[in-house]
């Protein structure tokens, strides 16, 4: 933790200038004791505030909620061969750097990549992404100048180093393979001839730190530890990305979904298509529509938001996604599955339709639920990115339509009371009063 001497240092003054120069000290104080430290990520927690609530900040940082050493060994492993000495450059752009971009010969590059994510992801995104499951952040929020440089690099990777995407899944112990048309993948290592922003990407740790930090306290399990990453290329002739979820908390650590779009010749007046979809049957917005446009941020829960992509017409969409893990892959909710299970099948079933609707749409539940409200839609989502007469395709699709038909009956014996006053809730849009948890 920190010591008495760094925790009572505090803004001075309001003035920006002032300011950074109390963040440099602060951070030198910080960096000396537990390690380096980032300058970007401290200013994303003061940036644009007034002294009183940068005081306030600082006063958060600086006590037991939060752990600085953690946040130094969490950014250890894009700082091993950055010397001590930093120096304050310009950013990019040429602009004199309210952010106080920094740069040293080994550092520069992880530097920048670093300041595209703190400049463009404020707290009040992050707080949405807790509170709501999802957040975007568009009009080039990543900075295009790094964007269009990852893009670069991406487009000179030979295309036999891709993989096709594909989905495995086992059905009455037949194992079936269901291969995306014209999408194509590439996961890290990368090589180091492959460029310097795709190496830096592959180190980076900038968002598990902004996320660590706002987590909530009171769940520790949910404290992120490792980042995985992909590139992705979609071809076009109509390619696109079934509805589903990223992960399932009772097979895998996989808690937040990051996708940055790296398209500058996408044109949404050419009907390229290819857009994101966030399917949000249970809140106000339903559906959330995203151009994949250079420097387009989407950030989203793993477990219980799903998604899909419409089908791309145009020649080339690139993209990269980031997946954050949490601690335990089982943490609480597939023990709280089964105890839901266990309370279903009990003979004393809650008669109140309002106690039954909200246990319907805790997490687990509420992701089976989506299964069944968008039935229709996925099905037809799963045609459209797969072969249609592939053999295949035709046992993913009756695989589909068991999973509906076994969620009905089970969530209908289990809810009875709560299907009538979901179906009065999602008529009248007030369905959305209901505060969800992530």
């Amino acid at each position: 933790m920190l010591s008495n001497k760094a925790s009572s240092v505090l803004p001075p003054s309001s003035s920006s200038e002032d300011a950074d120069a109390e963040d440099m000290r602060l951070v030198q104080l910080i960096s000396a004791e537990k390690g380096e430290i980032s300058l970007h990520i401290f200013h994303f927690f003061c940036n644009g505030l007034e002294k009183k609530e940068r005081e306030i900040r600082y006063k958060y940082m600086s006590s037991r909620k939060f752990s600085l050493a953690m946040m130094g060994r969490l950014l250890s492993s894009s700082s091993s061969t950055t010397t001590t000495s930093r120096r304050v450059s310009s950013c990019s752009t040429g602009a004199t750097c309210k952010n106080l971009c920094y740069s040293t010969s080994s550092a520069d590059i992880q530097s920048r990549l670093e300041a595209a994510y703190t400049n463009a992801i404020s707290a009040r995104e992050l707080e949405q992404l807790f509170n709501k499951g999802y957040a975007v952040i568009e009009n080039a929020g990543f900075d295009p100048s790094v964007g269009r440089e990852i893009r670069k690099e991406i487009d000179a990777i030979p295309n036999n180093r891709f993989t096709a995407n594909s989905t495995r899944f086992v059905k009455d112990g037949t194992q079936t393979e269901l291969v995306k048309q014209n999408i194509r993948e590439l996961s890290p290592p990368f090589q180091e001839t492959d460029g310097t922003f795709l190496n830096a990407l592959q180190r980076d740790r900038t968002l598990l730190t902004l996320l660590n930090v706002h987590l909530p306290s009171e769940t520790p399990s949910e404290m992120l530890f490792n980042a995985s990453l992909k590139l992705q290329i979609n071809d076009g002739e109509n390619a696109r990305f079934p509805i589903h979820f990223d992960s399932d908390s009772s097979t895998d650590q996989r808690r937040w979904t990051f996708l940055v779009y790296l398209n500058d010749e996408w044109e949404e007046k050419e009907k390229h298509g290819g857009e994101l979809v966030l399917y949000l049957p249970f809140q106000e917005e339903k559906k959330v529509v995203v151009q994949p446009k250079m420097g387009t941020i989407v950030m989203f829960n793993s477990r219980y938001v799903a998604h899909s992509t419409l089908p791309f017409k145009g020649k080339c969409r690139v993209m990269y996604t980031v997946w954050l893990h949490c601690k335990g892959s089982l943490d609480g909710s597939a023990k709280r599955s089964t105890n839901n299970k266990k309370d279903s099948s009990s003979k004393s079933i809650e008669t109140d339709a309002q106690t039954q609707l909200k246990k319907l749409l805790l997490p687990e539940q509420r992701k089976h639920l989506t299964k069944l409200v968008l039935a229709e839609e996925w099905a037809q989502s799963i045609a459209e990115a797969h072969d249609p007469k592939s053999e295949s395709t035709a046992r993913a699709l009756k695989t589909h339509w068991e999973e509906v038909d076994i969620i009905a009956r089970v969530l209908s014996q289990s809810f009875p009371f709560a299907f009538d006053r979901l179906a009065e809730l999602m008529k009248t849009g007030k369905i959305s009063e209901f505060p969800l948890k992530f």
